[in-house]
């Protein structure tokens, strides 16, 4: 599968040697074919070779850049403000350094009490802080097209924290938003920051978030990275939420791995080292937990997790999770949520298939293997059980449905598959 390779309008600007502001202009007005609204801004095809340049045209001075850029603008005392008292610092091109400070990703790295997110989005001081967090918290509420937009004007900032987090943001909220473009263009910046990053003499604190990027990329997308140090010899670098977070990544690897029990060791430390205090990374490792449990055929404490994460993320209406996770829990968000909550089981649903989707078109496209696309949410999830060794009864007893049924869901599955043996099912699953 292919895709149009996109760059942002300042990028075409200088490939093009016009100023950026020219390939705006000729973006609204229909004269770049196939470049795409993004935001505030424009992306440009990359085979873009001429915007109809005119004398008029030329590279803007730094006068209109500040004009035209927000981050240019601000002054220091603006940039400076933030709920840790912590500074954020522009490039620093005279010693090739760019600095960090601990305050990327404010709602995974931040602290707040379940129910009162909303509060503590509107208490950040910095306006910067207040629309990424406010994306955040648009996608883990099932919100992506509005978290995409939000965070859209800061995937290109020169500050390295705003734009490791709102590329972070922006490659799950177009998973779900169906837009390969804004998801490419997302890993493209985030790679080159990672280039930047690993390259140059950064701060371990900078090296350790694009390693946590890079980790997490290859982990839950199975994407191929170049090799980079193991996230674990980095997360001491990293700030609190953002170590919960990432332990979750790591039993997500284990899981892969088939470790289940290592997974479970994993997702229990993140667990341990932030409690309920960083609620974001609490939610992704209870959810993990419980998929390390039903592996290892221990449903009934898989659901006890389940309900923990699920304690933290409803007073906020965080269900992104849940429907990210759907086909890996097996089957324990139809026993937990639909005789509980029918109308938000079918919004988890939907935010499965959405997500589900955007998922495939990133891993089909860089992985030699394709996870289908024409099964039900319950088909898929019978087939990842039958395709792992479980028996029609216990899958029956796992789904609290018939057996009758499950065996009928199987010969629909295989029919849909164009497959006869079960052993033929395990080149079309997740793992």
């Amino acid at each position: 599968m292919s895709f149009t390779e996109y760059e942002t309008a300042k990028e075409a600007a200088e490939r093009l040697g016009i100023s950026s502001r020219a390939v705006q202009k000729r973006a609204a007005e229909g004269r770049i074919p196939g470049a795409v609204k993004h935001g505030r801004s424009w992306l440009i095809p990359k085979t873009c070779a001429d915007v109809e340049n005119s004398g008029a045209d030329r590279p803007e001075t730094g006068a209109e850049r500040a004009n035209s850029d927000p981050d240019s603008r601000k002054s220091g005392a603006d940039r400076v403000i933030r709920r840790d008292g912590a500074h954020r610092h522009k490039t620093d091109t005279g010693k090739n350094r760019l600095q960090a400070h601990r305050g990327a990703m404010p709602i995974m790295s931040g602290t707040y009490q379940p129910g009162l997110l909303r509060d503590f989005i509107d208490g950040l001081e910095d306006p910067d802080d207040r629309s990424i967090a406010l994306g955040e918290f648009y996608f883990y509420s099932g919100r992506s097209t509005d978290a995409a937009n939000v965070i859209a004007r800061y995937q290109d900032s020169a500050d390295p924290e705003l734009c490791f987090s709102a590329n972070t943001v922006a490659v799950f909220a177009n998973l779900s938003g169906g837009r390969p473009e804004l998801i490419w263009l997302a890993f493209r910046n985030l790679q080159r920051l990672t280039g930047s990053v690993l390259g140059g003499d950064s701060p371990p604190e900078l090296r350790a978030l694009v390693i946590f990027f890079a980790t997490m990329a290859s982990v839950l997308f199975h994407i191929p990275i170049p090799e980079i140090p193991p996230l674990d010899e980095y997360l001491h670098c990293l700030p609190e939420g953002l170590k919960v977070y990432a332990c979750y990544i790591l039993a997500h690897k284990a899981y892969l791995e088939k470790n289940y029990q290592i997974a479970l060791t994993i997702a229990d430390l993140g667990i341990a080292l932030g409690s309920k205090n960083y609620p974001i990374g609490y939610i992704y490792c209870q959810i993990m937990a419980a998929i390390a449990l039903v592996n290892l055929k221990l449903t009934k404490e898989a659901l006890a997790r389940l309900e923990k994460a699920w304690e933290v993320a409803e007073p906020d209406g965080l269900i992104q999770p849940f429907g990210e996770h759907h086909g890996l829990l097996h089957g324990l968000i139809e026993v937990f949520f639909k005789d509980k909550a029918p109308e938000l089981h079918k919004r988890i649903d939907d935010i499965t298939y959405a997500f589900s989707a955007g998922w495939r078109i990133i891993h089909n496209g860089t992985v030699r293997r394709s996870v289908p696309d024409n099964l039900t949410t319950l088909e898929f999830t019978i087939a990842m059980l039958y395709s792992r060794g479980w028996t029609a009864p216990e899958i029956s007893k796992q789904l609290r449905i018939s057996t009758r049924t499950v065996y009928n869901r199987i010969t629909m599955i295989f029919n849909k598959l164009g497959i006869s043996e079960k052993k033929e099912l395990a080149k079309y699953m997740l793992y």
